[in-house]
Formats: C-alpha cells, structure tokens, sequence
C-alpha cells in the first residue's frame, strides 16, 4: 500500500514539473526593436554632379564610354572618384592620341576623341582604376611616407574579387594621387566625394619585369639581377619579385652606361693592384666592357664582381621596409613616386639590404621641386667609387622618373650606388 501510495505522489510530482516547463516554455519571447530601414541619400550621385558641371564635361563622357554611369549614380553605395577636369581631360586625350588632339584643343575635340576613338576597355580601366570603394575626403588622406593605398575597382585575379590594383593619395602641402598633383578636392555628390586630380591617373598595365625587358637602356641591370639569382628559387629571386603582380616595389635602376663605369673601374683597379701595369689593367678594363651584359656572365671575371657583391648591389637598389616578420623582417614592400621624396637632404629610405645589415642608413634621396611638380631626383649611396670617399658623397641622378608598372614603380638612374 504504502509503495502505491509512493508512486502516486511520484507520479504527480512528476506532472507538476512538466506544467511548469510547459509554461516557462509558452514565455512570451523578449521583443527586440526592429532593424531600421537604410535611408539612402537623395541629389546627383557622383556621374550626374560631373555631368552637370561644364568643366568637367569629358570626365563624364569618359565615365559615360566607360558604362559605369549608372554605377557611380547608385545611391545604395558610396564612392571616391580621383576625376580630372577639361584641362586635364585635354592633356590625357594629346597624350593618348599620339598629338592628333592638340594642347589647347576645344571641348567638343576632345569629347569627339573619348566617344570615337578611345577604346571602351580603355575608358573603363580608367574611371575603375580611379574609383575607391568608399568615401575618403582629404581629410582622411594618409600624411605618412610613402603614399598609402587604396583599393581600385580593379580585380587583379579573377578567382580571388578582394585582390585588387590600389591607388596611391597622399596628403601634404601638397597632396597628389600616384605623382599627379591633387588641385581640388571634396567636391561633394550625394553618394560620394570627388578628387580632381592634375591630370589623368591611369592604371599600370604591365609588371616591372615586363616593363624594364623593354627597356634598351638596362641591358646592364638585367644581366646583373639574372647574376644576382644564382642559385635562388621563388621570390627570394629579384626576377620572380619583379614579376609578382601584387606586391608594391621601388626599384632604382642603373642605366648601361652607369654600368660600364663601374665593370671598367673594378676591374682597372684589380688588375692594377696585381701587376702594377697602367697598360694591363687599360686593356682588361676594356675586354670587360666590350663584353657587354654578358660580362656577368663570363667567370674569367668572376673574381672582379663575385655573385655575392652583385646580389649586394642589386638588393641596394631595392628600397624596403621594416615588417613584423622573424625570417625576413626588410621587405621591398613600399612603392616610392618622386613626389613622396623630401626636398630636404638628409632624407634616408632603407633597401633590402638592411635585411641582412639592419643598422645599414639606406640610400638618401632629395628630390627638386618647382610648384608642386618633381622636376630632378637624386640618390646618394653609402659607399663611393672609387672606394673610400665620404658616405653620400656618391650621388646618381634620376634620368627617368616615376616608371609606373602594376606591382611598383622604377626610377633609371645614371650610377650604380654602392652599400659600401
């Protein structure tokens, strides 16, 4: 009796819990406020506010070729377009027509270029390669050394969309996009802002291997990088890094000539100091000069300029930067135009070859500027030729300046700096 007493009261304690769970259960749910609808900008997006101002008409035809009109008036996104006005818009059109638009031209000239003649994949490269996913006034420009990217609407490999070209701002007293002097910014759009820039900053379309091949003038500096790889595999070879199309790289780049001064005065001397002939060490100089790039591939010269003292020059020409890595901590990793170099001396940028000797000063840079225009570069190099002068007493100058390609930039420079 008293077992089935027990189970009885069991049995109801058991069907008390489950009314109670039941009705924790049925608890009205917490109410939580609702998501608010994005209330999205009303006025002319960024295509419409250049349309509707006559002094930059071409933009907006450009625009207009390009078939991105109805993206950059889309309200449900924001942008910052680097735009160009009808004086820059007639500057890229001379340029790019080969002189068949002249400087000064007509507004309607120019126009009748974009819309006949400047290919559509063209005009889209340009107006994507100038547009930033998001709103950035000047205010929010970068300061800092060098010019800080930002992302393109350029999609660098196909199967990976966040991979895209950048494009380089930078604010100061004067502020730029890559090395186009910035001469207005902020002019506002209701989805976005607009930077005008000097003239058209158009995208890069070819690796710095791809461009320096094509250089006639760096047959020198080809062999000495090939000289320089001895032995390397991947990216630890500078062949490889200047075909990596998403890096950002600044290559110095000795001419030939630069080149042929510097084989000529190695060898003269070593030949000197080993058989006391002026005549001798004439003639050797000359036989390795006559060689041409295939000097560094010739091992009766091989004791002049061992691969190690190649890889050394070479990697001195490279400018790089501190990183957080324990295995490579200097990496070519910062892409230098002219306009990011002080007009200050004593202004120092450190090379690859700072990995391997970290206190190493670098290579000193000055540039010159009239108005905001960079118009002569100079590098200066720690070590000297002949060995032994004062540090930074050997200076080259930048015969070329500014050679834009999508993975960095090259300046051709008139000697070949030494790291001691």
């Amino acid at each position: 009796m008293k077992t089935m007493i027990y189970k009885f009261r069991t049995f109801h304690l058991v069907i008390l819990a489950g009314l109670v769970l039941t009705t924790s259960c049925n608890k009205d749910l917490e109410q939580l406020a609702p998501i608010a609808k994005p209330v999205y900008p009303t006025g002319n997006g960024i295509a419409a506010t250049l349309a509707a101002n006559a002094n930059y008409s071409n933009y907006a035809a450009l625009i207009a070729r390009a078939g991105m009109t109805a993206l950059l008036n889309d309200s449900t996104k924001s942008y910052t377009v680097f735009a160009t006005d009808n004086n820059g818009m007639n500057l890229f059109a001379t340029a790019a027509s080969g002189g068949l638009v002249p400087y000064p031209a007509p507004v309607a000239t120019v126009l009748g270029f974009i819309n006949a003649s400047l290919p559509v994949a063209s005009a889209a490269g340009i107006v994507q390669y100038n547009t930033v996913g998001t709103k950035f006034p000047a205010a929010t420009i970068g300061t800092a050394f060098p010019n800080y990217p930002l992302t393109t609407q350029i999609i660098l490999d196909p199967t990976q969309p966040f991979v895209r070209m950048p494009i380089f701002p930078v604010r100061g007293t004067n502020s730029y996009v890559n090395n186009l002097p910035l001469i207005a910014t902020d002019m506002a759009a209701a989805n976005g802002i607009i930077h005008t820039a000097y003239s058209v900053a158009a995208p890069p379309s070819a690796t710095l291997k791809t461009m320096i091949a094509g250089e006639a003038s760096l047959s020198y500096f080809r062999a000495a990088v090939a000289r320089a790889d001895s032995g390397a595999v991947g990216l630890s070879k500078f062949d490889s890094l200047m075909n990596y199309g998403v890096t950002n790289m600044t290559i110095l780049a000795p001419n030939d000539a630069a080149f042929q001064t510097l084989i000529f005065g190695l060898v003269y001397s070593q030949v000197l100091a080993a058989t006391g002939s002026t005549a001798i060490a004439t003639a050797q100089a000359n036989a390795a000069v006559a060689l041409g790039p295939s000097f560094f591939s010739t091992p009766a010269f091989y004791g002049a300029v061992p691969a190690a003292t190649v890889k050394g020059i070479v990697a001195y020409h490279l400018f790089a930067s501190l990183t957080t890595s324990t295995t490579t901590p200097y990496q070519p990793n910062i892409r230098v135009f002219s306009n990011n170099i002080s007009a200050n001396p004593g202004f120092f940028i450190k090379t690859l070859v700072n990995g391997s000797i970290a206190a190493h000063p670098g290579v000193m840079a000055q540039a010159t500027y009239t108005g905001p225009a960079v118009t002569a570069l100079k590098f200066s190099s720690y070590g000297t030729f002949p060995p032994g002068g004062a540090p930074f007493s050997y200076t080259a100058n930048a015969l070329t300046m500014d050679k834009h390609a999508v993975n960095g930039v090259y300046h051709i420079i008139d000697k070949v700096l030494l790291p001691q």
